[in-house]
């Protein structure tokens, strides 16, 4: 449940509509709903669960008007984003741990037909043993298949990076499938403040999907994941290559365009964030939560003398 505060400066301006205390799962319903998704396919499995229940209240709510398809399974449902894709759609789905294995044949095949839907993917430990969260090996398990990857440190980054994500992965010189990595538990469940971008924001920032000539549709006969002999596989394997060296300078055109919007969120080189980095002669590099304790650390660390850096 969010609860409501008094609005920010920020607020009046028209860029953000209210500020809410959410958890990370409330958050990414937020940036879907903000991004005006058309199909949501969910097959929940924790720690990302809440999503689908917080979309599927928005719904219900009347706040936001999309298809809802409950799958039958995680392979169902990452086939459902897939097509639903292909046709124009923005679609949207998630899945954790196991549930993203169950479904790699179609997330590889989402990648290899260049298609940009946005996947969130609550981080959990494979089983066995399994656990709530510790490690990232079901996002990574995508990495050298044409997606693209991006893990978040907070709530906040979390809705902003639905809207981020869906810019990066359907412009026309990327068009790759985008998965928003959260750590489960440790961001999936915690609490933040959340300003939440105004939908006129959200509009001025994210354009309309279109993916023009590719669109899967009867007046428009195209060969959509055929059979290739060994030469042209490689040849779609470079393609998948050179989009991926192209999304870099896309990412660094999406971050721009987002902080003219919404004020000076995030800054150059985009990629990464630095802390304390200057004169450091020991770095630590982490993906997710773990940069926050790392901050600290660090911190500590230069109290006591020590040059780190995050």
């Amino acid at each position: 449940m969010s609860v409501a505060v008094a609005q920010t400066k920020s607020d009046q301006s028209g860029v953000y509509e209210r500020e809410d205390l959410l958890n990370g799962c409330q958050a990414v319903a937020h940036g879907v709903r903000l991004a005006d998704v058309d199909v949501i396919a969910a097959y929940p499995i924790r720690p990302y669960t809440e999503v689908m229940d917080a979309l599927s209240k928005l719904i219900a709510d009347g706040q936001f008007d999309a298809e809802y398809i409950v799958a039958d399974s995680e392979h169902s449902q990452f086939e459902i984003v897939k097509h639903a894709s292909s046709v124009n759609a923005r679609a949207f789905g998630g899945s954790s741990g196991t549930g993203w294995m169950y479904g790699m044949e179609a997330l590889v095949v989402t990648a290899t037909d260049r298609l940009p839907p946005l996947f969130v993917v609550g981080n959990r430990a494979l089983d066995d043993p399994g656990a709530f969260g510790v490690e990232h090996n079901d996002a990574m398990a995508v990495r050298d298949m044409g997606w693209l990857l991006c893990w978040v440190t907070t709530p906040q980054e979390a809705l902003e990076h639905v809207l981020i994500g869906y810019r990066i992965a359907e412009d026309k010189k990327v068009r790759m499938p985008m998965g928003l990595a959260m750590d489960g538990a440790f961001l999936t469940h915690s609490q933040h403040m959340v300003k939440i971008p105004s939908p006129e924001a959200a509009k001025r920032f994210l354009p309309q999907y279109d993916l023009a000539e590719r669109r899967l549709h009867p007046d428009n006969p195209i060969s959509v994941a055929p059979q290739a002999s060994e030469d042209w596989v490689m040849e779609i394997r470079r393609q998948n290559w050179e989009a991926a060296k192209r999304a870099r300078g896309v990412i660094k055109e999406a971050y721009k365009e987002f902080n003219n919007v919404f004020g000076e969120r995030y800054s150059a080189p985009y990629y990464f964030e630095e802390f304390m980095t200057e004169d450091a002669e020991v770095v630590m590099i982490g993906l997710g939560t773990v940069a926050a304790p790392a901050r600290t650390a660090v911190r500590r660390m230069r109290e006591k003398g020590r040059k780190s850096a995050t």
